[in-house]
């Protein structure tokens, strides 16, 4: 009971919520039931041409900076953006792993320091103390993280791949279902495969369809798939009533 409560405490509730709504989004990414899409993260293979990408993970990460009309001050914020994604290991290493060791880190580092150390002083820590406990326990972890996805740097194989290279490859839907509204792709590359969204350009198919990718939405940021071979009436059947 004693351990409940601390996951719950003020300085260590952030850390619990991070660490629990990553495992949850992961969850829900496995059984294909959500797009991976992240904001300016790998998440989601968002690629203009010529991105590099990581062969393991459904996006780049490298972060495209534009600093040709931003001036002097843009372009000294982008090039410590590039600096600290560097830094941080983000530009070798998975964003979705990165994220999920500063999870672990964050929590772990929360929780430990709330029972050894800060319950001594403050049994019941404010808002304003518990904002300063969560703020010192993430300048921890982050360091930290970085320290523990330094030797993952040469793990992930990186490859030039361009959006508009994709078109006319075959892939396999890997979600429940495509349909013009959702769905996901796996992409083979000499590494592990790539996770694309997609959308269908006619019936919903089944996962596991071999499909053609037949063009990039550059607004969308996804790809249009056609299923190599015709769909009969039933497997259109069929995939409607999974919708």
């Amino acid at each position: 009971m004693e351990f409940i409560n601390t996951l719950f405490i003020g300085p260590v509730l952030p850390a619990t919520m991070f660490l629990g709504l990553l495992l949850l989004w992961n969850l829900l990414a496995v059984l294909g039931t959500v797009d991976l899409h992240m904001p300016h993260g790998d998440i989601d293979l968002h690629l203009p041409t010529d991105a590099h990408v990581h062969a393991d993970v459904p996006t780049h990460a490298d972060a495209h900076l534009d600093s040709s009309s931003g001036g002097i001050g843009s372009g000294a914020s982008d090039g410590l953006a590039v600096f600290m994604m560097k830094w941080l290991n983000l530009k070798e290493v998975p964003l979705v792993l990165w994220m999920g060791i500063l999870a672990v880190t964050w929590w772990f580092i929360s929780a430990m320091l709330w029972t050894v150390v800060d319950r001594r002083f403050l049994t019941e820590p404010g808002w304003l103390w518990s904002s300063i406990l969560v703020a010192r326990n993430l300048v921890i972890a982050v360091p930290l993280t970085k320290l523990a996805t330094r030797p993952m740097r040469g793990w992930f194989t990186t490859e030039r791949i361009s959006a508009h290279s994709l078109i006319g490859q075959e892939c396999k839907i890997s979600s429940s279902v495509a349909s013009p509204e959702f769905g996901q792709v796996k992409f083979k590359t000499e590494g592990s495969p790539l996770l694309l969204n997609v959308r269908t350009d006619g019936p919903s198919l089944a996962q596991g369809t071999p499909v053609w990718i037949t063009h990039y939405d550059a607004k969308r940021r996804l790809y249009i798939v056609s299923p190599t071979t015709a769909v009969s009436a039933p497997d259109q059947a069929s995939s409607q009533n999974k919708d």
